[in-house]
């Protein structure tokens, strides 16, 4: 009996030691399985948690590269600022509230603001900007009282700045902090959230060039978020500078000359042996300082909702106007081409033209007419008279496949976002299945009715007629650099096409053209010493006064500039637009601003 007890307590004990056993191999195995998780597949990613807690990144933004004209002149720089940055670590609540309290004071914002900012990076556990762009008060004010704004520290960096302030501001655009949308679209291109980009303009189209690499200080911080130390630092890199063909005296004088005009409009210079962009003014114009983050919000805000004056608006190369008589040329190769007109026949404008059996009449822009002239006088008078008779006999379709050939209806190319295009009249009309009736057809000729074009499109065909129908496509940027490396060629002439047209057509209209500036409608683009060939127009505006037009080239044998001239609500091309295009081309040319013609300037 006592053998059995004895048995079974000893099956009893060895059991239990059995289940310990197991139990104690369980657990080392489970804390052996969790080691080698924690430390060979979690070690990283804890390793950083861990350096998180007494360690903060400050992301040291690159300069963007700048943005220089053709000699050099910086249109889009960087300079230094002070930024405010906020580390939440180790505050206490009351010394949160304080350090808000304080700072709205000092950034002279609301309190609930400045709040919800820091609350952000607390949430977040992370340093955070407070202010990009601090005044030199501000910082100031932030060093002498850095014991009551416990969290708070400064640095330096180097942020965007337009030292022409309004001068190119279409042309150039202007910065903004990235949105999602921004990082939805550039999401394989290494941008952050936080990140300043290119919002229109060049600074948009070619911020991957000028946008550069961030680089940052790893530091090491106390309990209450206080810097100890650096442990690392990266430098960023700044962008790529952007050179433009742009002259930067140019562009201004084009910019000053269209705001004394005391009317919104545009102005294009090209070269027409190359399609390298001179000047490509929009007035009004804005600053677009204002968009950065010191900038003023009033200021801001006026841009934007401004419907009238439309600041914000590139007229050169979006606006569409009808261009008047400064399409007469294309309807005039159009007729010549066909040949349906004989350059020595001589037409009769009385002042005004009957057509068809509804007797409508189509007036002359001069009242009484020209009386009798032939091809190269219509051209340097700007009859109407004639060009409706012209119209008639040439027909639509040949002058709508000129305009095609000119490129018309269609966008230049223009390295911008954004340029606009209309459809030449005939395609309009066809795509709504309209009726075309003669009256179409006179207007068409001389420019008015559904014909509607850019700036820039004018621009481009007086360069085509300058240099004897090469088609080049206009550019602006031409390279990027960075100090010490090699530039980079980003823009170039390029040849699009070459339109053969009949020599004797050619030079008809060239001569004509000639014979405007001569002593025609355009003798106030007239130059000492350089024969200059241009075109006038007044054209008519659905609502308002006409817009004063007028397109040139210079010199007329072998054109070094072209330029295109509008001035909305101008009245009288050869009034408004020709003296601006008189002083663009004497100084792209280089013979100073002359006043010496005095000549009585006639209409149209």
């Amino acid at each position: 009996m006592v053998f059995f007890v004895g048995y079974n307590e000893q099956s009893i004990r060895a059991g239990r030691a059995r289940w310990l056993t197991a139990f104690a191999a369980t657990a080392f195995g489970i804390c052996v399985i969790r080691l080698i998780f924690l430390q060979l597949i979690r070690g990283e990613a804890l390793t950083r948690a861990s350096e998180n807690n007494h360690t903060q990144i400050v992301v040291e933004r690159a300069p963007r590269g700048r943005i220089l004209d053709r000699n050099g002149v910086v249109l889009a720089g960087d300079q230094p600022v002070f930024v405010a940055l906020f580390s939440p670590l180790g505050l206490k609540p009351e010394q949160f509230q304080q350090t808000v309290a304080h700072l709205a004071d000092i950034l002279i914002l609301p309190y609930t603001e400045i709040d919800k900012r820091l609350r952000a990076a607390v949430r977040a556990k992370t340093l955070m900007r407070v202010s990009d762009r601090l005044s030199r008060s501000q910082a100031f004010r932030i060093l002498q009282d850095r014991l009551l704004l416990p969290g708070i520290s400064l640095t330096i960096e180097e942020q965007r700045v337009y030292p022409k302030e309004a001068i190119a501001s279409h042309m150039l655009g202007y910065v903004g902090q990235i949105t999602d949308d921004d990082l939805d679209r550039l999401a394989d291109q290494g941008y952050r959230p936080g990140d300043w980009i290119g919002k229109t303009g060049l600074e948009r189209l070619y911020d991957p060039t000028l946008h550069g690499q961030d680089g940052g200080i790893l530091i090491q911080v106390d309990a209450r978020g206080r810097q100890v130390r650096i442990l690392r630092h990266v430098l960023p890199q700044a962008g790529r500078d952007l050179v433009l063909t742009l002259d930067q005296h140019l562009q201004e004088l084009a910019e000053q000359r269209l705001h004394e005009s005391n009317h919104p409009g545009a102005a294009v210079v090209l070269n027409p042996q190359t399609g390298e962009v001179l000047a490509l003014a929009s007035a009004p114009g804005f600053n677009p300082n204002v968009f950065l983050p010191l900038g003023n919000s009033d200021e801001r805000r006026a841009l934007i909702q401004d419907n009238d004056l439309k600041p914000l608006y590139n007229r050169a190369i979006q606006a569409f106007y009808p261009p008047g008589s400064t399409f007469k040329p294309i309807s005039a190769l159009a007729a010549l081409v066909k040949n349906t007109i004989k350059p020595e026949e001589l037409v009769y404008c009385g002042g005004s033209f009957t057509l068809g059996k509804d007797r409508r009449v189509f007036k002359c822009w001069k009242p009484h007419g020209h009386g009798f002239v032939n091809f190269i006088q219509a051209m340097a008078e700007s009859c109407d008279v004639y060009f409706y008779h012209l119209a008639l006999l040439t027909g639509p379709n040949a002058i709508e496949q000129m305009a095609e050939l000119f490129g018309l209806g269609k966008k230049t190319g223009i390295d911008l976002p954004n340029e606009n295009s209309k459809a030449l009249p005939m395609a309009q009309k066809g795509s709504r299945h309209e009726y075309w009736q003669g009256g179409h057809t006179l207007n068409y000729a001389i420019g008015q009715g559904d014909l509607l074009v850019t700036p820039l499109q004018m621009a481009q065909v007086i360069s085509i007629l300058g240099n004897k129908g090469s088609i080049w496509q206009p550019y602006l940027a031409t390279e990027s650099r960075r100090f010490s490396e090699p530039a980079q060629v980003i823009g170039s002439p390029h040849l699009l096409n070459h339109i053969a047209l009949p020599e004797h057509a050619l030079n008809l209209v060239r001569e004509g053209m000639l014979q405007v500036v001569a002593k025609g409608t355009g003798i106030a683009a007239q130059l000492p010493g350089i024969d200059v060939a241009g075109k006038t127009g007044t054209a008519q505006a659905s609502k308002g006064g006409d817009h004063a037009w007028f397109v040139s080239y210079a010199p007329a044998e072998d054109p070094k500039v072209a330029c295109a001239v509008v001035v909305e609500h101008g009245g009288h091309g050869g009034v408004v637009a020709a003296p601006i295009a008189h002083d663009l081309m004497a100084f792209a040319l280089g013979i100073g601003l002359s006043k010496e013609i005095h000549h009585e300037v006639t209409s149209d």
